[in-house]
């Protein structure tokens, strides 16, 4: 059995972040003015992007497609924890049967959805369009970046292989993203 992602696309990112400007603001004590609103916005999806890339998680909800590849011919189901989970919904499953034709798949019938995590009942190519993404980001994460956001403002336009900013990045022991990342075996 043997279960390949052949490319991830992200068709509709976070409309919304998991971070707020004003939590963000209130974080690194900045009450006074907001002349760096739009940069601090931009650090937060950097912030959250950058764990995203580091965990394999959805940290916002976001709509993806994958493509699989299913092989083998043990066991007869597969199970599928889909790329930037948590998986929230799926919108369409198509099986290839052609170079380039699709069956659009029947949900409790040829595939289900368990747990989180897709079953399927057949050896394929499969596309697979759903949404991602925590609902309420756990206070771990959302910490981790506020502290991204935190050091990217006060660090801003530093020159880092000149300078020694980089010694002082977060210290990637004290975030707490290692427990949320996802394991391939």
């Amino acid at each position: 059995m043997a279960i390949y992602i052949d490319g991830i696309t992200v068709i509709a990112d976070a409309v919304v972040e998991p971070v707020s400007r004003t939590d963000a603001k209130n974080w690194m004590r900045i009450t006074d003015y907001t002349s760096d609103d739009t940069l601090i916005d931009e650090l937060i999806t950097s912030a959250r992007k950058h764990i995203e890339k580091l965990t394999g998680l959805s940290l916002a909800n976001k709509k993806l497609k994958a493509y699989v590849d299913l092989t083998g011919e043990v066991p007869a189901v597969w199970m599928v924890d889909v790329p930037y989970g948590p998986l929230l919904c799926v919108d369409e499953i198509r099986y290839k049967i052609g170079l380039n034709s699709w069956d659009v798949l029947e949900n409790n019938v040829e595939y289900e959805k368990i747990g989180g995590k897709l079953w399927f009942y057949a050896a394929g190519t499969y596309e697979i369009t759903y949404q991602a993404g925590y609902g309420d980001l756990p206070a771990d994460l959302e910490n981790d970046i506020l502290t991204l956001v935190a050091w990217m403002y006060e660090n801003r336009g530093k020159k880092f292989q000149k300078s020694d900013a980089i010694k002082d990045y977060p210290n990637w022991d004290g975030l707490n993203y290692h427990q949320y990342k996802k394991v391939v075996i």
